[in-house]
Formats: structure tokens, C-alpha cells, sequence
């Protein structure tokens, strides 16, 4: 395995691989488009599968690297097995920690099995620093539970290493792709980074989502009152 990234001095890296409700993936491809960050590496390893993401036309590989003005990217377009992911993560470290990277950020998404008015942020820091710096910020600090794939990974390898490390999880239903979870923690990790970025098209297309949910829903509930209906009147 490979992680082929030129060296980028004392960056603050965010990681936004696919996982519960797609929120950090959404998080992290919302985030290479509005702040215009360029591709400057990717993984290479036997374990990715075959194929290549065209994007604009052009060929991609499916776990690529971003940056802009000293934030890289990780974004990937697949579920990355494993034992890849335990290799990703470490050669992720390794780099950080020679460049000396001020932040390791990772962003998901938290499945609650229901909608609230408001749903909210979870998170961990490496540290009770970092976990502070975090509950200062708003978010709901986790106290117990597991943190599964990259984003577990990454923050225990990075915190190991003495990284300023953070995971933020949006809470989501985690049935289906989730713009506002992905909203959610865009909203605090800007505050973290220091960056100014417009979430309002993730809101508008949340609000898209939910209003053809919405529809479904409505229409399920009429055809099923429909087939009660008609149930009834054969035993009338």
C-alpha cells in the first residue's frame, strides 16, 4: 500500500470517507467543490478494487487526496476493506506526524434511528483538550460507544502519536444520504478550522430529500388506507 501525497508542511488534515448515511462523504465532496481544492495524490494498493471514478470527463482514482491553502482532503468513493483501512490509516499518521500536521479531523455521521426538529453533532477528541475545544464548540461529547472504519481508526493512531485529533458525527436517520448531517458538521468543523463555507446548498437538497420523502410517505399511507378500505367492504 502506498499513499502517494507531496510533503504539505504543518496542514490541517479532514478526513471524509463514506459511512452512516453518507455524511462524511457528502461533507468532504461538498467541500473540495466549494472551496476549489486541487488533487494533489491518491492511495495505491492491490486491495482497491478495479476501476477508475470519471469526474468532469476526467479519470480519477477512487481514494484521492485534496488541498488548498494547507487543508488536504481525503475523499473516497468507496467502502475500502479492513485491512486497508487499518494500513490507510497508520501511512496517514506516519505523514501527518513528519509534517507536522496542527489538526486531524475526521467527519461522519451517527445513526439514531429517528428524525428530531434538531439533530445534532457528536464528537471526540484525542485528548480532554481536544475534547474541551470541542464541547466548547457545541458538540455532544461521546462517552461510550465505538467509532468503526477510518474515522476509529485514524483517531486512535493520531492521538497515540500526540496529533490533535477530532471526530465529528452528525446525527442522521442513516437510512438514506444525508445533506443536512453533512451541514451539521461542516457548521462546527469551520468553526474549528477557521474557514468561511456557505452549507446552503446542503440545506436546500436536505430540504429536496425530505420533501420527496415527504410525498412517499403520504402516498404509501393513502394506498394503504385504500387497501383497508376495500378490505373491509369484502367482509361487509
Amino acid at each position: 500500500m502506498e499513499l502517494l501525497l507531496p510533503r504539505i508542511e504543518e496542514p490541517i488534515f479532514i478526513e471524509g470517507y463514506p459511512g452512516i448515511g453518507l455524511v462524511g462523504h457528502i461533507a468532504a465532496n461538498f467541500l473540495v467543490k466549494e472551496l476549489d481544492m486541487e488533487m494533489v495524490g491518491y492511495v495505491e494498493s492491490s486491495f482497491i478494487p478495479p476501476l477508475t471514478l470519471v469526474l468532469e470527463g476526467k479519470p480519477n482514482p477512487p481514494l484521492r487526496f485534496y488541498e488548498r491553502e494547507g487543508i488536504i482532503l481525503a475523499v473516497s468513493d468507496i467502502y475500502a476493506p479492513p485491512t486497508l483501512v487499518n494500513e490507510i490509516a497508520k501511512e496517514m499518521v506516519r505523514y501527518l506526524k513528519e509534517v507536522k500536521a496542527r489538526k486531524v479531523i475526521s467527519l461522519g455521521g451517527m445513526g439514531i434511528g429517528l428524525f428530531k426538529e434538531k439533530m445534532g453533532v457528536w464528537g471526540v477528541g484525542g485528548s480532554e483538550e481536544e475534547s474541551r475545544e470541542l464541547e466548547n464548540l457545541g458538540v455532544k461529547l461521546l462517552q461510550y460507544g465505538s467509532i468503526t472504519g477510518i474515522s476509529g481508526k485514524l483517531l486512535w493512531e493520531a492521538s497515540r502519536e500526540g496529533l490533535k485529533s477530532y471526530v465529528l458525527l452528525g446525527e442522521t436517520f442513516g437510512d438514506r444520504p444525508d445533506p443536512r448531517a453533512a451541514a451539521n458538521v461542516i457548521g462546527i468543523m469551520k468553526k474549528l478550522v477557521g474557514i468561511e463555507v456557505s452549507v446552503e446548498p446542503l440545506l436546500k437538497e436536505a430540504q429536496a430529500i425530505e420533501e420527496q420523502l415527504r410525498r412517499m410517505h403520504e402516498q404509501m399511507e393513502k394506498a394503504r388506507r385504500r387497501e383497508q378500505k376495500e378490505y373491509e367492504s369484502v367482509y361487509l
